[in-house]
């Protein structure tokens, strides 16, 4: 079912809700989910009151290593470099809402890019928040609350419990969205516009504050980067470069006591070309006859709705021989691929049958017709999707 190229969620140990779920150990005593080995790792919080993690989106392990290589870095190195897991499906909405939670995906329920939200009768676009090809945040008009759909704390409601105050800074553009509102909420949100005025908001919040207090700091374009040229193109491997460099300067710049920096990433990314691409639509009576719904979640991770599960896996598999994994929901829970059983409202969202294509093929749905190639995409199980860096400083 699985092969060497592939590399499962750790929710044990290393996924992104034990990272998070141990920086709400370290502030609150507590957690909801088992904490990150940061000891193990060599991972000093110990006398730390004002934490900042910069989640910088797409920042692939191999491509941290392989700029590491380089040299040209003061504080960041091989002994600052440890490693965690994606969650699944390895996206963005599934794997912040687990570093806004500390849980897995099976818990807070955001599994995918689209999901099929039986609820709303509606495929949405769970980042816009909205049903597909739709404004921004309408779904919002027919009685969604942002702040009331993850069935779960958010990190900044568990520490404003405790005294701990949370924020969040991200781009002017992001901010008052739904998804932003339910990620930062128990917190305080900020926008920026780039890279200067990201680095004022976080110097003044340090500062300015006697308090404990936990920062996240998002910063999306190297995903817009590794999409449109590859991951391993100049433009996403000069962008991640530049990054670290300005985070590690700013870093030697204010470093203090009490203060210590994560950068941290949401998923990898890996290189799709066009030739790997299966692309269907509609007219593909064999398969689409079977659905209830149209496909959901990626395209290196789809959902399929069907009364007709098995039928459906066997087709697919004579249809495409060696070129996808055909997942029935069961088999799914039985690799633990969300983080557990997802609770009883979720399971539809999954579908009962998951498609992950193999190596670096990508299974893309036709909606309109308008949609084009990637040269780079997640949401899969390869090592490149699924390994992301965590790099530690501090005084």
């Amino acid at each position: 079912m699985l092969d060497e190229y592939d590399m499962l969620p750790d929710y044990k140990r290393r996924a992104i809700s034990n990272f998070s779920s141990g920086l709400i150990a370290h502030f609150c005593g507590h957690s909801p989910y088992p904490a990150f080995p940061f000891k193990q790792d060599k991972i000093d919080l110990s006398d730390i009151d004002n934490i900042v993690v910069f989640i910088i989106d797409a920042l692939r392990y191999a491509t941290v290593e392989k700029l590491l290589k380089r040299g040209k870095f003061e504080i960041i190195g091989n002994t600052s470099l440890s490693y965690m897991t994606s969650v699944f499906p390895s996206t963005t909405t599934a794997a912040l809402t687990s570093y806004f939670t500390g849980v897995p995906p099976a818990k807070h329920g955001m599994l995918g890019y689209t999901l099929y939200l039986k609820e709303y009768g509606s495929i949405v676009n769970m980042i816009e928040l909205t049903p597909l090809y739709q404004e921004r945040d309408s779904l919002s008009r027919i009685g969604f609350d942002p702040l009331k759909f993850i069935p779960v704390q958010t990190v900044f409601q568990q520490l404003y419990e405790n005294g701990v105050k949370g924020y969040l800074i991200t781009s002017k553009s992001f901010v008052n969205t739904g998804l932003s509102r339910m990620h930062s909420n128990g917190g305080h949100s900020k926008g920026v516009y780039g890279i200067g005025d990201t680095f004022e908001e976080l110097h003044s919040l340090l500062k300015s504050g006697s308090h404990e207090s936990l920062t996240f700091v998002y910063w999306g374009l190297i995903d817009t980067y590794g999409h449109r040229y590859g991951p391993s193109s100049e433009a996403y491997e000069l962008e991640s470069y530049w990054l670290l460099k300005i985070i590690e300067d700013f870093f030697m710049r204010i470093r203090k006591k009490k203060v210590a920096f994560f950068i941290v990433s949401d998923h990898g990314q890996i290189s799709t070309p066009w030739e790997e691409e299966i692309w269907w639509s509609r007219h593909d009576r064999d398969i689409y006859d079977l659905l209830y719904a149209l496909p959901t979640g990626e395209h290196r991770a789809t959902y399929l709705h069907t009364h007709e599960p098995e039928r459906l896996k066997a087709i697919i598999e004579e249809k495409y021989p060696g070129k996808l994994k055909v997942l029935l929901r069961k088999e799914t829970l039985e690799l633990d691929l969300f983080g557990g059983i997802p609770e009883p409202g979720f399971l539809d969202r999954i579908g009962e049958v998951v498609v992950i294509p193999e190596r670096d093929g990508s299974f893309c749905f036709k909606y309109t017709g308008q949609e084009h190639s990637m040269r780079g995409r997640h949401g899969g199980l390869s090592q490149d999707e699924m390994k992301i860096p965590v790099i530690f400083m501090r005084k």
